[in-house]
């Protein structure tokens, strides 16, 4: 395993930051915010850019890139704060790609890598995440789904279902007769939820079998916790840049012992989650993935985001704690991404499950 970034993605990430420095400057991510919806234009310049056909084989459209070239755009955008419905996309053209029949990838692919865009409805009501009311018998889908991230302004619906008592996915277009936004939720990120209910909702294709859904939490898990880590490492280095300007006693505060103590403990901990993260995509790439190594990734980037924004706010004093000073964004998203596909919590008792089994 080499987890050194090839010259592809070296170039990778250089085009994103000057692209995205450009395209999504902090007051355009505002405007977005602001809005709550994702801008077109900017998610027009990521299709051409071939960004969204990136991970999909050449045969159906896309690039045949690797999840870790996939990586480097998810993380530029998480470090320019880009309101996108790109990885929820994403996620659910990598699930298709790998468990949807031939018929459904020479369909969906294509139009994902020219630009269509998915939602993820995956959560019901207060139960357990892994709990599955929503029906799909006779190809019309039922249920309520909540936390659905940008479920009004995406053409379709990725619905985790039952059909004829075995787990599937459905794909729903989201204008669909009988899909209904219920109620639109406030999310600590300002990414874009609602409550959809589908009552009777007709699908256009249905990807069989628990493996399948399962496999969407998984990866979503995974991604999620990449997420976490480009905001934790956003934050990290904002912070060190700013204590090397900010003057107090007449000197940097950086050249102080405790905020250099305080930033080696932070630097360790995001690098820790950086490398941990990146194997994670590796072996879902060789399709050697393990679901204690997910959870323990998933627990580690949680608690990681959550402790180096609160510090990194902490170095910055007075000026961190403002919305108009661009921490903030690193703050909410990365606590929203370290809350999605289940927090610290919930993958901290999956690896002491499988411990005490």
């Amino acid at each position: 395993m080499d987890l050194q970034p090839t010259d592809l993605q070296e170039l990778l990430r250089s085009n994103a930051e000057d692209v995205l420095a450009r395209e999504a400057p902090a007051d355009r991510v505002r405007q977005m915010e602001a809005s709550g919806e994702p801008d077109a234009e900017l998610w027009s310049t990521l299709v051409d850019l071939g960004w969204t056909g990136l991970a999909i084989d050449e045969e159906h459209g896309g690039q045949g890139g690797s999840l870790l070239d996939l990586a480097v755009i998810i993380e530029q955008l998480c470090r320019n704060a880009v309101l996108s419905p790109f990885v929820p996309t994403a996620l659910a053209a990598l699930v298709v790609q790998r468990h949807g029949d031939e018929a459904l990838r020479a369909d969906l692919l294509p139009r994902i890598a020219e630009g269509a865009t998915v939602a993820i409805a995956l959560a019901e009501g207060r139960g357990e995440m892994h709990d599955l009311a929503t029906t799909g018998e006779d190809g019309a889908v039922s249920g309520e789904k909540r936390f659905v991230e940008y479920a009004r302004s995406t053409d379709l619906h990725l619905v985790a279902a039952s059909r004829n008592g075995a787990s599937g996915l459905a794909i729903v277009p989201t204008s669909a007769e009988g899909v209904s936004i219920e109620q639109d939720l406030a999310s600590i990120g300002k990414t874009p939820q609602a409550i959809v209910a589908y009552d009777g909702a007709r699908a256009d294709a249905w990807i069989e079998g628990e493996a399948a859904v399962e496999d969407l939490r998984r990866l979503g898990s995974a991604l999620a916790s990449l997420e976490s880590y480009a905001h934790a490492q956003r934050a990290l280095d904002m912070t060190v840049d700013y204590v090397q300007t900010r003057v107090q006693f007449g000197r940097p505060i950086g050249s102080f012992q405790a905020v250099q103590m305080r930033l080696a403990d932070l630097a360790t901990r995001v690098q820790a989650s950086n490398f941990l993260v990146h194997e994670l995509l590796w072996h879902f790439g060789e399709g050697s993935e393990d679901p204690e190594q997910i959870a323990v990734v998933k627990a580690v980037t949680a608690q990681t985001v959550a402790q180096v924004t609160q510090d990194c706010h902490l170095l910055h004093g007075g000026i961190g704690f403002i919305t108009e000073y661009d921490l903030y964004f690193h703050t909410i998203r990365g606590k929203e991404a370290s809350l999605r596909f289940g927090g610290a919590g919930e993958a901290l008792r999956t690896v002491a499950n499988a411990l005490l089994d």
